[in-house]
């Protein structure tokens, strides 16, 4: 699912903040303009209430409020708004007009306790309506009230802040609608890029980000990271080229050195026999520093010569397993082969070869309280997977990218011969064949897996 990753993109994130803050903005304009639209309102049927006050008061001097009363009857037939009502009460608070069904007895109470001078605007709010008027004292010690029913306005204005919200709301959606492929599209750039650097740091250093110069900060960011991976491969090749030919020029003066030593140990004895057999056997293991130096430069550079060819999983295993079954006798170890008689699948033998014999002798050299080495090969999706396993102490999890590097070595086997560089080798045959090389703990024991990504010729 690419939800959860989208929800930690930053552009979509930013949209989202943007389209949240667009909903508290709109959220708090609804109020706003609810507010001012009820303001506004109100203003307006005051400025109708003080009219029609000034323009009954051209009839009447609101001496009395029994002759207001009869007055204001006739006047009434002729009103035409539904919304709009006049109150007359006596100096008792019994109401004198006909409309006494609107208004109770309570809102008969609050009016009478605002009956003084001046004139002042009351509400009163029931279920069925709000009425806002202006309540004036009569000479004769009543009231009269010109009210408005405010509530039908209300909900008339009331639909403006509520379609202003809502075509607010639908513009935060098409923000987020609209922001969705961009993001998608960062996301899927972003990906990208980690992708290659994932795969040069386990090795493939010829990939590279596909990026187009657009001008944009990822097609920058994407150049950038090509020139930098580039001049690391460069750095890489010219450091593997200089070991390479170190150890190429070495090699004939070394080779010399020890035929001499050979030469003069025929003809000293005692003490200095010893010692000069110690040199010539310090001068094979440089020789075969030197030998695995060359082989892995070739390998990982892809000078070495190699071609795929149909291989049978059980015989290569059956191969392996007869050269090393003397060595694993010496340690009282049984070698076991699982794989089928009928499996193939395409390599270089001799790479293939060489790489599961070192798989093996490093199982023999570092778990050699194994009862049993497997030695297995199967597929799986098209890939092949070649796997040896023992059933020693294995490896902690931390060193497992760790032991895979040049010359590194985990310091509770520095009593076992070698320079580090059998599983950088096993890397780079499988990295060869466009594979990898895979170290997980069987517990008991390690699994040293060589992942093919291909059963067929290429």
């Amino acid at each position: 699912m690419f939800i959860k990753p989208l929800l930690h993109s930053s552009s979509f994130r930013q949209a989202a903040t943007i389209a949240f803050i667009c909903l508290l903005i709109s959220s708090a304009s609804v109020f706003i303009c609810d507010f001012v639209l009820d303001n506004i309102m109100k203003s307006h049927v005051r400025g109708m209430i003080f009219e029609n006050i000034e323009n009954q008061t051209l009839k009447t001097a609101f001496s009395s409020s029994n002759e207001l009363a009869e007055k204001l009857k006739n006047e009434n037939k002729k009103e035409v708004r539904k919304d709009h009502f006049t109150f007359i009460f006596d100096e008792n608070g019994r109401i004198l007009s006909d409309n006494s069904q609107y208004i109770s007895n309570q809102h008969i109470a609050t009016l009478q306790q605002n009956n003084i001078n001046p004139p002042s605007i009351i509400s009163l709010e029931n279920n069925d309506m709000e009425l806002l008027g202006l309540l004036v004292p009569l000479a004769d010690g009543g009231m009269y009230f010109n009210a408005y029913n405010i509530q039908p306005m209300i909900q008339q204005t009331r639909i403006i802040p509520l379609m202003t919200g809502a075509g607010l709301l639908a513009i935060q959606l098409m923000i987020l609608l609209i922001s969705l492929p961009f993001s998608l599209h960062n996301l899927y750039r972003v990906n990208h890029i980690i992708e290659a650097l994932e795969h040069y740091a386990k090795g493939k250093h010829s990939v590279r980000v596909d990026y187009k110069n657009n001008g944009d900060e990822f097609g920058q960011l994407g150049q950038e990271i090509n020139l930098v991976l580039g001049r690391t491969q460069r750095l890489m090749g010219e450091v593997r080229d200089i070991t390479s030919h170190v150890a190429h020029e070495l090699r004939t003066p070394l080779t010399r050195l020890q035929h001499k030593l050979i030469n003069i140990s025929e003809r000293v004895e005692g003490e200095e026999l010893k010692e000069l057999e110690q040199a010539i056997k310090e001068t094979e293991q440089i020789q075969v520093l030197f030998r695995s130096i060359m082989r892995l430069s070739e390998v990982e550079t892809g000078q070495v010569s190699h071609q795929k060819n149909k291989i049978n999983a059980y015989e290569i295993l059956h191969e392996v397993y007869e050269y090393y079954q003397p060595l694993a006798e010496n340690y009282d170890i049984q070698l076991a082969i699982e794989a089928s008689k009928k499996h193939f699948f395409y390599a270089d033998k001799i790479l293939i070869f060489q790489a599961i014999a070192n798989l093996l002798d490093n199982a023999i050299k570092y778990a050699p309280e194994s009862k049993v080495i497997t030695l297995s090969i199967d597929s799986s999706l098209g890939n092949t997977f070649i796997k040896v396993t023992d059933q020693g102490k294995g490896i902690p999890d931390e060193s497992l990218e760790f032991v895979t590097q040049r010359f590194k070595r985990l310091s509770s086997k520095n009593d076992v011969f070698g320079h580090g560089l059998g599983l950088t080798l096993i890397r780079a045959i499988a990295s060869l064949h466009n594979g990898e090389l895979i170290l997980s703990n069987a517990q008991p024991g390690l699994c040293a897996c060589l992942k093919l990504n291909s059963n067929e010729i290429n």
